[in-house]
């Protein structure tokens, strides 16, 4: 397509755009609330498409990239005595490609495993119309990956497709300690005017086989909150009736960490809840609500069970993107990392932006605490990934060059051992 051509394109993408957000604004106020919430996501989408209207046309990736920040042009070098050893499995765009790769610590590539998820997602609206929002690495080199929406697939190391599922699956992925697959999935419409005025939807949670992908079992959230009496976590005179908690992420606890944890149990399940600024504990017999904190992160993301007993958060404290107008780091003095201590409801923030390293993403992010105490961080909208010692110190970074001006968004970062290196050796070349 020429310059002319793509001109054009644009030019009628946002005319369209226009026309429709216009139209739907003017009816949105006066209809009913599923209506009008209907209306304003098709704007938003349709709005989204004239911005992005080059992935739109199949020309770039654009709705992954975003600008270069200009304090990661220049990447530190890694400190190999007080970095983790191991290497660094991570997902996101790569190029024009959203797949997951395999760096050592260096940053230098040891494996890309060759499949293009874009090409994976079914009935797109537009050819770059996917997102790797959950992945699990296991030690012979098979991949799950959650289509955010869509499902999850499972993939070996060399790039083929062992099972996929349509189970509407999205955000993160945990795999327990029996091997079973844990993940939120799409939202059921429901009619209970106990907890809300008027039809809503809200996400469940959903137990897979690993060996199949087979749905085992789903989790509904309202029967536990209604069990439990706090239907307080879904109301709100504000709520977005088509996404009243957009659930983010779902951990269940292991045996192993049982014992740091003496009010809960071996899988009781763990939910974060990024409308609700909330995090929840749901008994795994009874389905009911043991536990909860609302309010000490915003729009947080990957909650995480520690031997120390505390429950880590990446606390996106989301508000504006990242611009030079706000120091790249928003209005709220930036993300942060907090950990919870369950049994007190106390909490304290083990990192957060310093005059060393701004850290910063509105949307998406998680974190992993390293077993020498680092934090291993995923910087998704700055497309970066960083680990940081407990006193600030950044030892390794690793920022996705777009090109000279962008990045791409990281959706993961995860450290394994060494012995992981060896991933993909086996696979044909070229």
């Amino acid at each position: 397509m020429n310059d002319k051509s793509m001109t054009a394109a644009r030019k009628i993408a946002i005319v369209c755009a226009i026309e429709i957000s216009l139209l739907a604004s003017m009816l949105a106020g006066a209809l009913w609330a599923p209506v009008r919430d209907t209306l304003q996501i098709s704007a938003a989408t349709v709005g989204l498409m004239a911005t992005h209207w080059r992935a739109v046309f199949g020309l770039k990736p654009d709705e992954h990239v975003e600008p270069l920040r200009p304090d990661l042009s220049l990447s530190p070098a890694a400190d190999p005595a007080r970095m983790q050893p191991g290497v660094t499995f991570m997902t996101g765009l790569f190029g024009d490609r959203l797949t997951a790769r395999l760096v050592d610590q260096n940053g230098e590539l040891l494996h890309e495993w060759p499949i293009d998820f874009f090409a994976e997602k079914k009935d797109k609206l537009y050819p770059f119309e996917a997102l790797i929002h959950g992945a699990h690495l296991y030690e012979n080199g098979d991949i799950l990956v959650n289509l955010d929406q869509k499902g999850i697939l499972r993939v070996d190391s060399c790039g083929k497709v062992i099972w996929r599922n349509a189970g509407g699956s999205h955000h993160s992925i945990d795999v327990d300690e029996n091997g079973f697959v844990w993940t939120p999935i799409v939202q059921q419409t429901y009619a209970d005017k106990r907890i809300f005025p008027a039809p809503f939807s809200i996400d469940r949670i959903a137990r897979f086989d690993p060996k199949t992908g087979e749905l085992l079992e789903t989790v509904d959230l309202i029967d536990a909150f209604v069990k439990s009496g706090v239907e307080g976590l879904v109301s709100g005179e504000f709520s977005r009736t088509q996404d009243v908690l957009h659930v983010n992420d779902v951990e269940i606890l292991d045996t192993s960490m049982a014992a740091a944890f003496p009010m809960f149990e071996p899988g009781d399940i763990l939910v974060s809840t990024r409308q609700r600024n909330a995090v929840f504990l749901i008994d795994r017999k009874s389905h009911e609500v043991k536990w909860m904190r609302v309010g000490a992160s915003q729009f947080q993301h990957d909650p995480d069970f520690r031997a120390d007993g505390t429950i880590t958060i990446f606390d996106n404290r989301g508000s504006a993107i990242a611009s030079e107008r706000n120091n790249w780091i928003g209005d709220r003095g930036g993300s942060r990392i907090t950990a919870i201590r369950p049994d007190s409801f106390s909490y304290a923030t083990l990192y957060q932006t310093d005059s060393r390293n701004k850290f910063y993403t509105p949307r998406r992010g998680k974190h992993q605490v390293l077993d020498n105490g680092n934090i291993l961080i995923t910087e998704t909208d700055a497309g970066r990934a960083f680990e940081v010692t407990p006193d600030g110190d950044v030892v390794w970074q690793y920022v996705n060059r777009y090109d000279e001006d962008e990045v791409g968004w990281l959706m993961s970062a995860d450290r394994y051992p060494p012995t992981y290196a060896s991933i993909g050796a086996a696979c044909p070349k070229g």
